[in-house]
């Protein structure tokens, strides 16, 4: 029989990877355009104007970029002396955007997923494409999964917060990209009140919205704050029945807070939803931990 904490931090760890690692990444098209309760607004550069470079050493990119090139063949390296060289040539904005875009697709298809999203962020900057710079962050998020250096990692989660804020500042009502911002904060840079600030903001526009709710009860019953967890659950149940993430942390909080019976109620629905005998093995053994 597994330990009651060791059933639960798999749950809680199995949602944190759906909400923040699990979804795919979206080539931007032609044309496309986290309870501590403290509201926050996105940040915007002391001009006003939309933040135009990464906050992050220049030369530690160029020592990054240095190695990965060595590594390339000859003739990407090639392609990519090209690119550079019509940058530096005094190219106009359109074809400045065209190959920063253009190095992008190089290092993605390199499987290089940082220096990719790196130069889609110029790209979006210049263009000021909301659509590019989310698809730049997204690149930086996915490279954060397989990254076991840490000053990589710091340096791609920067990245990835920079290039959320320049999209926020052309778009500040976009909350698909407040809560992906969030989840960088939250689970690659440790802020996790900057990330909490960013999805009560979206709740308090919209009480109802499902993945800030979803997030921020989980969050509520890491930190003990059960009675905050069960009304957001609830929350999220009273506009999809059948949403799991909220089944698993509402449950647990009604358990954590002495409600069994609850707790079991819960689950038991939780168990109709996925419907898969080994996860209902293991749901059953837990509660009868109770």
């Amino acid at each position: 029989m597994k330990p009651v904490h060791y059933l639960f931090i798999a749950i809680a760890l199995g949602i944190t990877c759906l909400l923040y690692f699990g979804g795919q990444t979206v080539q931007p098209q032609a044309g496309q355009d986290h309870d501590h309760d403290h509201e926050h607004s996105p940040a915007t550069a002391a001009t006003g104007q939309p933040m135009m470079a990464p906050a992050v050493p220049a030369a530690r990119f160029d020592s990054l970029l240095a190695v990965a090139k060595k590594k390339l063949p000859p003739q990407i390296q090639s392609e990519l002396m090209e690119q550079e060289g019509s940058i530096t040539r005094g190219a106009v904005l359109e074809q400045q955007v065209k190959a920063y875009e253009t190095m992008g697709r190089i290092w993605q298809k390199q499987k290089r997923l940082g220096i990719a999203g790196y130069y889609f962020a110029k790209s979006g900057i210049l263009e000021k494409s909301e659509k590019k710079l989310n698809f730049a962050a997204h690149l930086q998020t996915e490279a954060l999964r397989e990254e076991q250096n840490a000053n990589v990692r710091q340096w791609m989660a920067e990245q990835a917060i920079a290039a959320y804020h320049a999209a926020l500042d052309l778009n500040p009502d976009n909350d698909t990209t407040k809560i992906d911002l969030a989840g960088i904060y939250i689970e690659a840079t440790g802020e996790t009140m900057k990330g909490v600030e960013q999805l009560l903001s979206v709740v308090r526009k919209n009480p109802k919205h499902i993945r800030a709710n979803v997030i921020l009860g989980r969050m509520a019953v890491e930190s003990g704050q059960l009675d905050k967890a069960i009304e957001r659950g609830n929350t999220v149940l009273s506009v999809d029945k059948h949403n799991l993430e909220a089944h698993l942390f509402l449950g647990e909080a009604y358990k954590r807070n002495g409600e069994a019976e609850q707790a079991k109620k819960i689950f038991n629905d939780a168990k109709k939803i996925l419907n898969n005998p080994d996860f209902d093995k293991d749901i059953d053994e837990y509660m009868k931990t109770f």
